[in-house]
């Protein structure tokens, strides 16, 4: 067919084409009417096809409003109200930028994630317990001595633990109830005064 000549598809072939979108390639030499009822239809994929196949003629008048849609359902509202502010934006080319620049903040984001990972793997080895043949000599001698900061400090708690009065209350309690238990407890001394018979 010649270049420039439009071929018009009665509504019968537009169902056709629909079904058949993968194997639409040029479609330069359809008629806009017919394009408009069935480019709707197509996947982002499946317009970037078409129109990369279409040569010498502009598809922009159909697919600017379709991209527009894409953009919006991918990126929402408030970034396709963004993009409007340019003056004629065609929609396809604002599409792959925006794309291009999530895609390169996804892989800073990545990137930042696995030095974070890193770090912490190097932090987690450096707290792990490490097994030693002997003890260092600091310990030994302070375990010998007995002076450690530790033991002072469990000397001090356990001291003040004996001497706290709740403490003391219970002691008490258990040496009254033992007491009771083996009979030690001393019965009162009851004198009997007999009468004396004088005369």
């Amino acid at each position: 067919m010649e270049k420039g000549k439009l071929f018009r598809l009665d509504d019968g072939y537009v169902s056709v084409a629909i079904d058949n979108l993968d194997s639409l390639h040029d479609v330069g030499y359809l008629h806009f009417d017919f394009l408009n009822k069935v480019l709707p239809h197509c996947s982002k994929a499946q317009l970037i096809h078409i129109e990369e196949s279409t040569k010498g003629v502009d598809l922009t008048p159909i697919t600017n409003n379709l991209w527009k849609n894409f953009f919006e359902k991918e990126f929402g509202f408030k970034a396709t109200q963004e993009a409007i502010k340019n003056p004629n934006p065609k929609w396809s080319e604002l599409y792959q930028a925006k794309l291009k620049r999530l895609e390169e903040a996804e892989k800073q984001v990545g990137e930042r994630l696995k030095i974070m990972y890193q770090k912490e793997a190097a932090r987690k080895r450096s707290h792990q317990i490490k097994v030693l043949d002997k003890p260092p000599s600091s310990f030994s001698s302070n375990k010998r001595s007995g002076s450690s900061k530790g033991s002072k400090l469990m000397n001090k708690v356990r001291r003040d633990y004996r001497n706290c009065l709740k403490v003391t209350n219970i002691e008490a309690m258990k040496l009254k109830r033992s007491a009771n238990c083996s009979g030690l407890t001393k019965k009162p001394r009851t004198t009997y005064i007999q009468a004396m018979n004088v005369f």
